[in-house]
């Protein structure tokens, strides 16, 4: 300018969003060549790690992992995400829906010893024959029932990749007691498969009986509110650890799920004794002989079907301990790491 004006020079101005954008992306990165080094050196290598999805740290599929770990004497980590799988000898999957990302990201697993547990079938954003595919890569698919698993040899799974290993529960902590006229009891959170009307419809036929539901998020029920006013119904959230003190309330004890893996309640109910009468679903009828330790209904019987079942349970004598005693954590957890050492 001809005056001799001095302007500053403009420096662009990066937003404060921006820059974390930028971070995330460095860290990222970052974590990539960390995760090629590892699996390129071996780094901090591990015997077993287990594969969890985030959601579910502290719920029943982390647990179950960390039920394996008690009693397994190599080196363990606890990995909450499907990307940049760490290098191990051995994998678990917690849940069957991982595998397929976890593949996808990090493919050198397929190389390592890998087992996968296989809970019930659920829509997922692969088809099913994709997943058959997937599966088939892996060491051992690990239902958690007998009908699952031959669901999954009529979708294409080869026998030879899958086996059977029953839920477990602690038998120190779930300790049997004597039947005396207890009350009726759920133990399930809160989700539609667990068919909640139906649960409702039971405690409203049976005014003569006592109802307890130990569980959580029933709020989230439409019509909890009218489930609570009920006389002869008491909900229950606790810690795991108070779990006992419930059984030992209860007599006899009602799956009603159109749909489960399990469920895990239903050893821990009949570890202290109470008498079960189940859908028949998950793995009931591995572990109940109708008549004898239990009753098993159809997912679609009437609600007069299962409440005769109920009253019948009353009367039956058998000591329900006795036939789910071996299905401890310990068992399950050496049942798992026999198929790491085929």
């Amino acid at each position: 300018m001809s005056n001799g004006a001095v302007f500053p020079l403009r420096t662009p101005q990066i937003g404060f969003k921006s820059l974390q954008r930028i971070r995330a992306k460095l860290q990222q990165q970052m974590k990539a060549i960390v995760h090629r080094l590892r699996w390129l050196f071996r780094v901090k290598t591990n015997d077993l790690v287990f594969v969890t999805d985030a959601g579910n740290k502290g719920w029943i599929l982390d647990a179950i992992c960390h039920e394996i770990e008690a009693y397994y004497s190599g080196t363990c980590e606890h990995y909450y995400s499907t990307s940049l799988i760490p290098p191990a000898k051995a994998y678990f999957f917690s849940h069957y829906s991982l595998y397929p990302k976890a593949l996808k990201s990090t493919p050198q697993i397929a190389k390592a010893s890998t087992l996968i547990w296989y809970t019930h079938p659920k829509e997922l954003d692969i088809s099913t024959e994709e997943l058959i595919a997937v599966l088939s890569q892996a060491t051992k698919v690990i239902c958690t029932c007998s009908r699952f698993e031959k669901l999954l040899h009529a979708q294409g799974l080869d026998p030879a990749r899958s086996t059977v290993i029953l839920g477990a529960a602690d038998p120190e902590l779930f300790q049997p007691h004597v039947r005396s006229q207890g009350a009726v009891g759920f133990c399930t959170a809160y989700y539609p498969r667990k068919d909640p009307d139906r649960i409702l419809q039971i405690i409203q036929a049976m005014p003569h009986r006592s109802f307890i539901l130990l569980g959580k998020n029933w709020e989230q029920y439409e019509q909890f509110e009218a489930m609570k006013q009920l006389k002869n119904f008491t909900y229950v959230e606790a810690a795991y650890a108070d779990y006992p003190k419930y059984y030992a309330q209860m007599d006899v004890f009602v799956s009603a799920s159109k749909l489960e893996g399990g469920p895990i309640p239903l050893i821990e109910a009949m570890m202290c004794n109470v008498f079960p009468v189940a859908s028949d679903t998950g793995f009931s009828s591995d572990i109940i002989r109708q008549g004898n330790n239990g009753f098993i209904f159809d997912v679609e019987a009437s609600i007069e079907e299962i409440c005769t079942y109920i009253d019948r349970a009353f009367t039956m004598t058998t000591d329900v301990h006795e036939t789910v005693k071996h299905l401890s954590w310990k068992n399950f957890s050496l049942n798992v790491q026999k198929l790491l050492q085929e």
